[in-house]
């Protein structure tokens, strides 16, 4: 009976120690694990800048992204707690990224690229013979805008928007929320313009990191037309995977 009694002391005292042990033993399920990456992105997109000479990003420590950084340290220790594994994953990431940049202005397939963060907006003309200009608008809220037509620019299909206007279209491009905690996206606008007999077709490469407000752009035909003329937007997705919904891209009146 003694014997017996021990024995049940003893299951009851390792029974107390596995649950006080169990609270400082945390097995990462795979979502929190993306949780996990996903929160390292949003403070990597901080610190990405652009080198406009190279067309390429890269992660700076030294960059301010609010003005209470100037102040404090904060987005710095931020950038120090990120975990190792997750940098290491969105370093290779923007590679990736800047590589399909390289590859796009080497080809000769583009005729510009728009470079994005979430405080700047960086317009690069690539071929000199582009039938249009392409000018940053800068940030812009869309509600201050009459918008007469949208273009879904999606990974499982192509869609077009064809509008009729002078010489010049103005535009805003506004981001599917779920690519704001995303290392990037990319994806490339035809557009074309002039009589239906007379086509000039330009692409435009468009890729970023993390959120921006909707980003405007005013789209120049540089032949003259004396009438409003045809223009025609197709998006077409760059990204690795398939998504529903990129962006959209807005056409203001």
């Amino acid at each position: 009976m003694k014997n017996l009694q021990l024995t049940k002391l003893g299951f009851l005292l390792f029974l107390i120690l596995l649950c006080g042990c169990s609270d400082h033993f945390v097995i990462d399920t795979p979502a929190e694990a993306g949780n996990s990456y996903e929160s390292d992105v949003h403070v990597l997109n901080k610190f990405v800048d652009i080198s406009e000479p190279g067309q390429k990003y890269y992660i700076n420590p030294n960059k301010k992204s609010t003005v209470l950084s100037y102040i404090t340290n904060s987005d710095l220790e931020e950038l120090n707690a990120v975990n190792s594994l997750s940098a290491s994953r969105y370093e290779k990431s923007l590679f990736r990224l800047n590589e399909k940049i390289s590859q796009a202005i080497s080809s000769h397939t583009v005729d510009y690229v728009v470079m994005c963060t979430s405080s700047q907006i960086f317009v690069d003309r690539i071929n000199d013979d582009s039938p249009i200009e392409l000018k940053s608008a800068g940030f812009t809220t869309l509600s201050d805008n009459l918008v007469v037509s949208l273009l879904d620019i999606s990974s499982e299909e192509m869609s077009s928007r064809e509008i009729y206007s002078g010489n010049l279209v103005q535009t805003g491009l506004e981001l599917n929320p779920s690519l704001y905690a995303r290392d990037h996206w990319i994806f490339r606008i035809r557009c074309e313009v002039g009589e239906p007999t007379d086509r000039k077709t330009a692409w435009v490469l468009f890729c970023g990191v993390g959120y921006f407000s909707a980003a405007s752009f005013n789209w120049l035909a540089l032949d003259s037309y004396d009438n409003r003329v045809s223009w025609n937007f197709t998006g077409e997705s760059m990204l690795d995977e398939t998504m529903p919904s990129i962006a959209q891209m807005v056409f203001f009146k």
